[in-house]
């Protein structure tokens, strides 16, 4: 089997999700790591990839995709019988995709407001606050489901568990520490080998 290029900056950034699904699947892959202040995300060759320059991205042979959710949409479908994704004609498909697009559509985009833009001690505050007031929302989704079985669906883990679990700690003080459903849920996924190898949870190294 050959190998999927993926383009990234860290391992904790949006790649994390993409890394850990390809280590759940057991899937070969070679990351590319990528300097901003190289210049690396304005070179011709990756433009031509990703014209936003961002990442992550992948190569799948003639294949190139970039937005983590679609990739891993497009990995736990092509490996199917790897079992990370309910087959287009379950009665979870639905759900399924609900989950996978809730975890970037609903949850990190409120999420990411913590870490961009906030120039102010006023905007972090004011931001804070937004978020918290959003995670109160967002735990009316989440704490239902988890209350039930150890997963997002019921018949057990799937690629909408890697997506949460990529993005839930980024509001680990408002989602996770105060609900213990969730928190539990969190330590679950975490513990799980490929997360591990993908170093998906691990705190990044700033020097």
């Amino acid at each position: 089997m050959q190998h999927i290029d993926l383009y990234c900056m860290a391992n904790q950034d949006r790649s994390d999700r993409v890394r850990w699904l390809l280590e759940e699947l057991g899937v070969p892959y070679k990351d590319h790591y990528l300097k901003k202040k190289h210049g690396h995300l304005n070179t011709t060759e990756y433009r031509d990839l990703n014209p936003m320059g961002r990442v992550p991205t992948i190569r799948d042979h003639g294949v190139v995709i970039h937005e983590s959710a679609a990739i891993c949409l497009y990995l736990a479908d092509k490996f199917q019988d790897r079992g990370l994704a309910p087959k287009i004609d379950s009665p979870e498909r639905g759900l399924y995709l609900q989950w996978m697009v809730w975890s970037v559509g609903s949850l990190e985009c409120v999420i990411a407001r913590m870490f961009t833009h906030v120039r102010t001690e006023e905007e972090k505050k004011a931001t804070h606050e937004f978020v918290k007031e959003q995670c109160e929302i967002l735990k009316l989704a989440l704490i239902p489901v988890l209350s039930k079985h150890d997963y997002i669906l019921q018949s057990g883990f799937s690629a909408a568990d890697i997506m949460l679990a990529a993005i839930i700690p980024g509001a680990w003080d408002y989602l996770v520490e105060p609900n213990p459903v969730i928190k539990k849920y969190m330590e679950r996924l975490m513990q799980r080998p490929a997360a591990v190898r993908a170093k998906v949870f691990e705190v990044p190294d700033m020097h």
